[in-house]
């Protein structure tokens, strides 16, 4: 008898979608236009914030970390994502292990890395619980899972 796994919930599946988005996003300042003034918007900061709550924080391979370690570790992780190669996949979430951190929701990212040799096909996985905010479901924990260099921010 073949094993049978859970299928991905709608909240895997939404985690799959906003991490890829999030990979996707340059990570450079861009003009917002005359009318707007002079500023300037960094586009994965924006959906980076947009993503995590204020308060959010993360355990990446086994070491928890804070918001703005997290940012690091996911711009690094940007930095070497391939997105005509890679793709964020839904999966079923299991339990952590981890004190005060029960994941609902779960992403396998699968990419051959840029700028890494020997090109090799990487795994990442991704593990989250988050909470509604008005009407918009946003990240609190993020855990990820993979090898720590795919995750440096320096190139």
């Amino acid at each position: 008898m073949t094993p049978t796994h859970p299928a991905p919930g709608h909240e895997s599946e939404w985690l799959a979608h906003a991490l890829a988005q999030l990979l996707a996003a340059p990570h450079i300042s861009v003009d917002e236009g005359p009318d707007e003034g002079a500023a300037s918007v960094d586009v994965f900061t924006s959906r980076f914030d947009e993503l995590f709550v204020p308060e959010a924080r993360g355990i990446v391979c086994g070491h928890a970390v804070d918001r703005a370690a997290l940012k690091r570790t996911l711009a690094g992780l940007q930095r070497r994502w391939d997105a005509a190669e890679g793709a964020c996949v839904g999966c079923a979430a299991h339990p952590a292990g981890v004190p005060e951190f029960n994941p609902t929701m779960a992403a396998k990212v699968e990419f051959t890395p840029l700028y890494l040799y020997p090109r090799t096909k990487e795994t990442i996985m991704a593990e989250a619980s988050g909470e509604e905010i008005e009407g918009v479901e946003r990240i609190d924990c993020l855990m990820l899972e993979g090898d720590e260099y795919l995750f440096r921010p320096e190139a």
